[in-house]
């Protein structure tokens, strides 16, 4: 059985990916931060502590592995976050050279056909880096991930829930094409086993091009919502950002880089991994955004219910405590 690495395992894509690796015959190693935390919520696991900045924290995760899936990204972190992803990478190509990995599968972004943004070049950097050290590397590039938990598509689960009367700039009608969580996984099982006799990149498209308006649009009306759109020409993609920090729960820096990703058509030019798998039926973007939507509102329920665990015991002990004393 294939031993395979999985970085970045407590992440979204992470958390999606292990079930289906383990589907797939693999035996999953996860690597994170904190594997004593993680151990505590899915304690069925294999973790080993991993800080990809940390040349020995790589070198003993990476023992006994055949192969690794590179998901670290630090879009969370502050400005200046590129060279420090940069820097990570070549830790990590250097010391999977040392160990002898057969193959790294690593999830970026998709080029898009007009200016790059900040989070974008530094996606295609990370995946310069790997590729170009001496294991074999697939870089698989996708645009937004339909999932529960993906960040891009809580800000337009936000967005579509929380505003019945929506003012549309004009940079929301670049196109891209979204892709299922589920897909994704898919792609990268399919990665790490495929014929390779060196590094090579390959886009993972959903299989549908849309709008930012319609993805908007197609959510709202999965939620029941009647949703109102007027297109106004004048809204920046720097006050977009400052609106979508104030309407919904996203990171206000990741926020800020995901508007700039989303001035141009991001859409597949290059040869796409569907066609060394041309049997495998891609989700739809309704479908995966009604499974993104329960997975959404099944988190949102227990943050509720651990709340009012917590609340009611405090609202017990007020009872029991006498009332104030009325000042003379």
């Amino acid at each position: 059985m294939e031993r395979v690495l999985l970085t970045g395992a407590t992440g979204f894509v992470g958390t999606h990916v292990y079930g289906a690796l383990v589907a797939a015959g693999f035996d999953v190693v996860c690597g994170t931060r904190d594997p004593e935390r993680a151990a505590a919520r899915e304690p069925h696991r294999t973790y080993r502590a991993l800080d990809v900045h940390v040349p020995e924290q790589v070198r003993a995760a990476l023992r006994d592995i055949d192969a690794a899936v590179y998901l670290v990204h630090g879009m969370r972190e502050s400005a200046g976050y590129g060279q420090r992803e940069r820097t990570a990478a070549a830790c990590f190509a250097q010391e999977s050279a040392a160990a002898g990995l057969g193959r790294i599968v690593y999830l970026g972004g998709m080029r898009p056909r007009g200016s790059v943004s900040t989070h974008l070049a530094s996606r295609l950097v990370t995946g310069e880096v790997l590729r170009a050290g001496s294991v074999p590397t697939v870089e698989l590039q996708a645009t937004m991930i339909v999932g529960g938990g993906s960040e891009s598509f809580r800000i337009v689960r936000d967005l579509a829930a929380r505003l019945p009367f929506m003012l549309l700039p004009r940079w929301l009608d670049s196109v891209s094409e979204p892709v299922a969580i589920a897909d994704v996984a898919t792609a990268i099982g399919f990665a790490l086993r495929m014929p390779l006799d060196e590094s090579a990149v390959f886009t993972v498209p959903g299989p549908e091009r849309l709008s930012g308006v319609e993805v908007l649009l197609r959510t709202a009306r999965l939620l029941g919502q009647k949703t109102f759109v007027v297109r106004v020409p004048f809204v920046t993609p720097r006050l977009s950002s400052y609106w979508i920090r104030l309407v919904t729960r996203a990171n206000p820096h990741i926020a800020t880089e995901l508007v700039q990703g989303l001035l141009s058509d991001i859409v597949a030019d290059d040869e796409s991994l569907w066609t060394r798998l041309p049997a495998h039926v891609r989700v739809t973007f309704d479908d995966a955004a009604r499974v993104a939507l329960a997975e959404e509102d099944a988190q949102l329920t227990s943050v509720a219910r651990l709340f009012e665990r917590i609340m009611r015991p405090l609202a017990r002990r007020r009872e029991l405590l006498p009332p104030p004393s009325e000042s003379r």
